[in-house]
């Protein structure tokens, strides 16, 4: 089923949304032309979000006891310094992804001490308790429709309990010899297949011969110069294939990889974050009850991307697609052919435009619909979410969203500060599209700021407190149903909270994101917002 593959894909590389089993608040499932939309109560799991502290710091007290024993009892300071480090309290400030291990938990040798014996063991079953209970509440949050805290929480059992298969299943993952990885890799790996950072996906007899400057074209071997001059015509492109994506360039086949690996990369925080926004409630109980269909048993459906090797050649061509002044963008999104295109820029190693359309492209291109989004209203959160988006990093093997510090929180921070400008959240909601866009500036450029700072209020609020609200409220901006798109529950419905209240925390929130350091980046790409 095709669920099944979104839920995989979230877990791909094996990662943990550690700000969501904080912060999370209720999903109604993926399709808002599904839900009861005549009950209009908040979407708010206080109540959960109560006892997921409540087991956090029960846990914590148990680790930071078994600390002292090492210490105090055992003379074991790294042992008990280790146990701390998994006792501290979690930073919300961003959206985290952490990895997940990949190894199945070998036993421990027989000739280890029987001191670190102790402190393992002991260790291990305080850490199988506690995914014990969480399983127990993810259940519970699923049987109210809290889905993607339902979901956040399975993942946290696997920080706990790597090999816990009833969460392995749920996510996704498949064994493989010692390790777990997803369905699609489960594939790759039968046909013989590894990736590699510069080629992609390449047969692994293969890959020493790419090393050396040879390219396979066409059933036959020729060197990497003349592969090159093969694909100079993007009629001629490379095609480079991964689980949610296939790239076409004619800048390079190692460019085209790099891309690929940056937009799978941002698929796995994004389909995390918005668990919500893509799995309904029975899809993911059968998973729960065991019930769903195998992984693999489906391809899921592959997001088209063109990347020109020079500006001149992406604004000649995209001339012949659409009227919209090209030049002025760095990248942009057609929902049409569902098709996002990019140029190569040799002066900028900027990729906020590249999570901006994608953005754009992951939200489209999940639902079956036709005809615009946000023409009569609440347009602000299609290019706010964007916006926010823009600020997705990768640190080695983690991946944030959120920093506080980028460019577009700052602006809209410095916007409200300096010049104390802020348009009122009800009528932010009431734009559609046009209303929105054909603001002057440089009104029109604080207005995409301040949806990229809303966005940032939302999912990050109190703990998170309102993320599942606007992620309801973009399902159903995104919903097929043209009914349901075009009236969506308002925010003040979802969260529960009027308006002016709303305008008074976001006042008290902006204030409190922090001036901008050293490291602030300023918005770039025209296309993504002025």
């Amino acid at each position: 089923m095709a669920f099944m593959h979104r839920i995989s894909s979230a877990a791909r590389c094996c990662v943990l949304l550690i700000l969501a089993v904080a912060c999370c608040c209720p999903s109604r499932g993926s399709f808002a032309q599904n839900r009861g939309r005549q009950n209009k109560r908040p979407r708010d799991v206080a109540t959960f979000r109560k006892k997921y502290a409540e087991l956090r710091d029960k846990y914590a007290a148990s680790l930071i006891e078994l600390a002292r024993t090492c210490e105090d009892d055992k003379g074991l300071p790294e042992a008990a310094a280790l146990i701390r480090a998994l006792a501290e309290p979690i930073d919300t400030t961003e959206l985290r992804l952490a990895p997940l291990p990949r190894h199945v938990v070998a036993p421990l040798p027989a000739d280890v001490s029987a001191d670190e014996r102790f402190w393992r063991s002991q260790l291990k079953v305080r850490q199988q308790d506690h995914a014990k209970e969480l399983y127990a509440l993810s259940r519970q949050a699923l049987f109210d429709d809290h889905v993607s805290f339902s979901l956040d929480l399975v993942r946290e059992i696997l920080l706990h309990d790597s090999d816990n298969v009833a969460a392995r299943r749920i996510l996704g993952f498949v064994r493989s010899g010692d390790e777990w990885v997803s369905a699609f890799e489960a594939r790759m790996r039968k046909e013989k297949k590894v990736w590699t950072d510069n080629f992609a996906w390449l047969p692994e007899d293969q890959v020493e011969r790419y090393q050396q400057g040879k390219r396979y074209t066409n059933r036959r071997w020729i060197s990497a110069e003349k592969d090159a001059d093969l694909h100079r015509d993007f009629a001629n492109a490379w095609e480079i294939k991964t689980e949610h994506y296939r790239v076409r360039t004619n800048h390079s086949l190692e460019k085209g990889a790099d891309l690929a690996r940056k937009l799978e990369d941002f698929h796995e925080l994004f389909f995390q974050m918005m668990g919500g926004f893509f799995n309904n409630s029975s899809e993911v109980q059968a998973l729960f009850a065991g019930n769903a269909a195998k992984p693999g048993t489906r391809q899921p459906k592959q997001h088209v991307v063109h990347f020109y090797r020079t500006r001149d050649e992406y604004i000649a061509t995209l001339k012949q697609l659409t009227k919209q002044p090209i030049e002025i963008t760095k990248g942009i999104y057609f929902p049409d052919s569902g098709i996002a295109h990019f140029f190569f820029d040799p002066e900028s190693d900027d990729d906020s435009t590249l999570y901006h359309e994608a953005t754009h492209q992951l939200l489209s291109g999940s639902r079956p619909m036709t005809g615009e989004i946000g023409m009569k209203s609440d347009f602000w959160i299609i290019e706010g979410i964007a916006c926010y988006m823009e600020s997705f990093k990768r640190d080695g093997e983690r991946f944030t969203v959120g920093d506080p510090q980028h460019g577009r929180l700052q602006a809209a921070r410095m916007h409200f500060l300096n010049e104390g400008y802020y348009v009122p959240l009800r009528e932010f909601t009431r734009m559609g599209m046009v209303a929105f866009q054909s603001i002057k500036k440089p009104e029109i450029a604080m207005n995409y700021s301040q949806g990229a700072a809303l966005a940032h209020f939302f999912m990050h609020y109190d703990d998170g407190r309102y993320r599942e609200a606007l992620i309801e409220h973009l399902s159903q901006m995104y919903s097929p149903n043209k009914a349901t798109r075009e009236n969506p529950d308002s925010l003040e419905d979802l969260t529960g909270v009027a308006a002016e209240e709303l305008d008074r925390q976001y006042a008290d929130y902006i204030r409190r994101l922090g001036p901008p350091t050293q490291r602030t980046r300023a918005p770039v790409g025209a296309n993504a917002g002025p």
